[in-house]
């Protein structure tokens, strides 16, 4: 009877973990989607600005977000 009952906790503990874990991936995939819709944001208006500071300002944001992604990628 108790190995039945440590049996039903050890076996409901590490589903709560696979959860957990599953949530986790779930969270970094949707920052993931937005950090890749920014900087898809970013290239177009580079592409429409004229302005040359402007242009510097948003590729130095795009080279942000780019880095960011690098660093999500290496810890997934």
């Amino acid at each position: 009877m108790k190995l039945l009952k440590l049996y039903e906790k050890a076996k409901k503990y590490l589903s709560l973990i696979s959860e957990k874990e599953d949530v986790e991936k779930k969270k970094i995939e949707k920052l993931r989607d937005k950090i890749e819709e920014k900087i898809s944001k970013l290239e177009k208006k580079i592409r429409n600005t004229n302005n040359q500071e402007e242009k510097i300002k948003l590729k130095e944001e795009r080279e942000i977000l780019k880095d960011f992604r690098k660093q999500l990628k290496q810890k997934k």
